[in-house]
């Protein structure tokens, strides 16, 4: 397609309901960007539109580490565009193939980040629709960022029955589940961030099936305890997972709860520093 004046464009990579994702270089900067741009078909359907606008508006503005950052917007042939930092970067999904667990330091520094990201929304008003390993950038090996685009949502708006649908069902909160989604908060975010560090520590997700055998599970409670699948993590880490994964909302912890939670985790001396927890066993056995 012909570009914007300042970005070359390459191939595009994906689409949803009214734009086109391509794959851009920022050439002032000689950077690699994601441009996502308004599907020309759509140039005169005013619905479509309104809704692009609606996204980047939403997106515009955002500006926190843990959150897809939007560097520039305009109009390119009365087609409604904006650009975002590249997402080709590698994502969660990619660590978690096979059933192998996320070393301890990484999963509880990934999933801190993801809080972070969470909680600032959750400030801003805004919920994210669908937390999973397939929507979180790891820019660096124990790094995360929160992919936006269409995932992003005012509160009031997002939490129809129709839009809960989005949440991938393996990270379904169980209030997500029920047709009255009048008390749903962004605390749903929180339960579906306990099932990714749940997935990271133990290899496996905490329910299994189809997704709509995985939300039947979670809304019925069927979540083995971590202890069950892992029993060889340390107590800290059951009780992180459990005050996020809390089945009750009541009883979770939100989005600035759970920093705090995975800050103290982070900072646990096992856990900041792993060669410790030799030590002390080598000297025990003397």
């Amino acid at each position: 397609m012909n570009a914007p004046e300042g970005y070359e464009v390459g191939a595009a990579f994906a689409q949803d309901k009214t734009g086109i994702l391509y794959r851009a270089v920022q050439t002032r900067l000689d950077r690699p960007v994601t441009l996502k741009i308004l599907k020309a078909n759509y140039v005169a359907n005013d619905a479509a539109r309104r809704l692009f606008l609606e996204e980047r508006d939403l997106v515009t503005g955002i500006e926190q580490p843990n959150v897809l950052l939007t560097i520039d917007l305009g109009e390119f042939d009365d087609r409604p565009w904006f650009v975002t930092e590249s997402i080709a970067e590698p994502k969660l999904s990619e660590a978690l193939r096979g059933n192998d667990p996320v070393e301890e330091r990484r999963a509880v520094r990934i999933a801190l980040g993801i809080a972070r990201g969470l909680d600032y929304l959750g400030s801003r008003g805004l919920i994210y629709k669908n937390v999973r390993p397939e929507n979180i950038l790891l820019p660096r090996p124990a790094a995360s960022k929160l992919i936006t685009f269409r995932y992003v949502r005012r509160i009031e708006e997002a939490l129809s029955f129709q839009g809960a649908k989005v949440q991938s069902g393996l990270y379904c909160a169980p209030e997500l589940t029920r047709s009255d989604l009048g008390h749903v908060t962004t605390k749903a975010n929180v339960y579906a961030l306990g099932a990714l560090l749940y997935r990271m520590l133990a290899g496996v997700p905490p329910v299994q099936g189809t997704s709509a055998e995985a939300r039947a599970a979670h809304a019925a409670g069927e979540v083995a305890p971590l202890k069950d699948v892992r029993p060889y993590l340390r107590d800290r880490a059951y009780a992180v997972v459990g005050r996020l994964l809390a089945h009750d909302p009541r009883h979770r912890a939100d989005t600035a709860a759970a920093v705090a939670l995975l800050a103290a985790y982070e900072n646990d001396p096992l856990v900041a520093n792993p060669l410790q927890k030799g030590r002390r066993k080598r000297r025990k056995r003397r």
